[in-house]
């Protein structure tokens, strides 16, 4: 499974979660918010691992960072882990108030450039057995 099934099936876990609480969430991750679900008055960046998340590094956009400092009160983390797991162990861990504001603080940049691996490169790539 790849990283963009596991975060798609958090997202949705997320909602749904978001839902059995009396909220209205949406998906908002395509659409240029700096995070994934808005479920007034949260505003949710959800982080998905297809293991357990404990004592894991969390990678953070500096705009979801700029995000967690102009809204603290509405901005959250929803950490999700075991996704896509076969024995259904899926769990979510809520960061918010000050416990996102020490992850945060702790956070460190690391500068990392992004490319697109087109199918007909990867087609093309030589292939090792």
């Amino acid at each position: 499974m790849g990283n963009q099934d596991i975060e798609r099936i958090a997202i949705n876990y997320v909602i749904a979660l978001e839902r059995t609480k009396g909220r209205e969430p949406l998906d908002v991750s395509t659409k240029g918010y700096r995070y994934d679900v808005d479920s007034p008055p949260r505003k949710i960046e959800v982080k998905a691992f297809g293991g357990s998340a404990r004592g894991a590094s969390i990678p953070f956009e500096e705009r979801q960072l700029a995000e967690a400092e102009e809204d603290p009160e509405h901005f959250y983390v929803y950490v999700v882990d075991n996704v896509g797991q076969p024995d259904g162990a899926m769990s979510v861990r809520v960061l918010h108030g000050q416990v996102l504001r020490v992850l945060i603080e702790r956070a460190k940049p690391s500068r990392t450039y992004w490319s697109t691996l087109r199918v007909a490169e990867y087609d093309a790539a030589e292939r090792l057995q």
